[in-house]
């Protein structure tokens, strides 16, 4: 075999690697491990949560630091892009989910809360007293263990949208014999050291439906017919509370956040 043909030989080897190189097929199969929108999340106890999620390898094993807390979690089978979560009870845990397919791990951390109604403030008509409540402001209604109906303020920051406590204290509502519905706060900042109580006075109105939540969630005890003479007929996709100032008749328009 002379020079030239084993220079040539050797060309074409080089060839037909580079070739072999070039047309080996790519993974197509990668899989992206499941992402969801954020690792921290508030749920309410008494009610399930929803959390979205995207991509992910199908298989997953989940593990709760806490499962007292979390009580009954997994990923919906059918969509197979959702995770459910049932809270037991009041606190705090960790959910760590194994992307099997993926290869890859991620952990949520939950914190339980209290059911709580949530309204919003959504109209102020006249003078408003009250230093804690203004538009865009939610009202947290909250079912605590002993029922001892506690209250808070929350607002949203424009610039951080962060949520914020500005207010917290306890609330009642009383039936008067003029079959008027009267809803007390006692509020205090919850910040600094300003603990002084600030007590205002409100005659309810609005729709119907927010009085039997009330009634049945806080275990007023009104009878039936006080109830049925406040209700209506038909159902509303939207439910409204009025506050009326007892001092002024400052209206206060709220919306329940469903």
């Amino acid at each position: 075999m002379n020079r030239n043909t084993i220079i040539l030989f050797l060309l074409t080897c080089l060839f037909m690697t580079a070739c072999s190189d070039n047309d080996e097929p790519k993974d197509t199969d990668a899989i992206t491990p499941i992402t969801f929108g954020k690792r921290d999340y508030k749920v309410m106890f008494g009610k399930g949560a929803i959390i979205p999620f995207t991509d992910g390898g199908g298989v997953y094993e989940l593990t709760a630091s806490n499962p007292e807390v979390l009580g009954k979690f997994g990923i919906d089978v059918e969509t197979n892009n959702r995770l459910y979560v049932q809270p037991a009870k009041v606190g705090e845990s960790y959910l760590t989910i194994k992307d099997v397919k993926a290869e890859a791990t991620v952990t949520l951390h939950f914190t339980v809360e209290d059911f709580y109604l949530p309204f919003v403030i959504d109209k102020i008509e006249g003078t408003n007293k009250n230093m804690f409540f203004a538009v865009g402001v939610t009202i947290k209604f909250i079912r605590n263990d002993d029922n001892t109906k506690p209250v808070k303020i929350e607002c949203s920051r424009p610039m951080t949208f962060k949520v914020e406590t500005i207010a917290e204290g306890h609330f009642n509502i009383t039936h008067s014999d003029a079959n008027n519905f009267v809803m007390d706060y006692s509020l205090h900042h919850s910040y600094g050291e300003d603990s002084k109580l600030y007590d205002y006075e409100y005659i309810l109105g609005g729709d119907g439906e927010y009085m039997a939540m009330f009634d049945h969630i806080f275990d007023f005890g009104w009878e039936k017919n006080i109830l049925s003479s406040k209700s209506i007929s038909q159902p509303v996709r939207r439910i409204e509370m009025t506050l009326t100032d007892k001092s002024n008749g400052c209206k206060i328009t709220c919306s329940l956040q469903q």
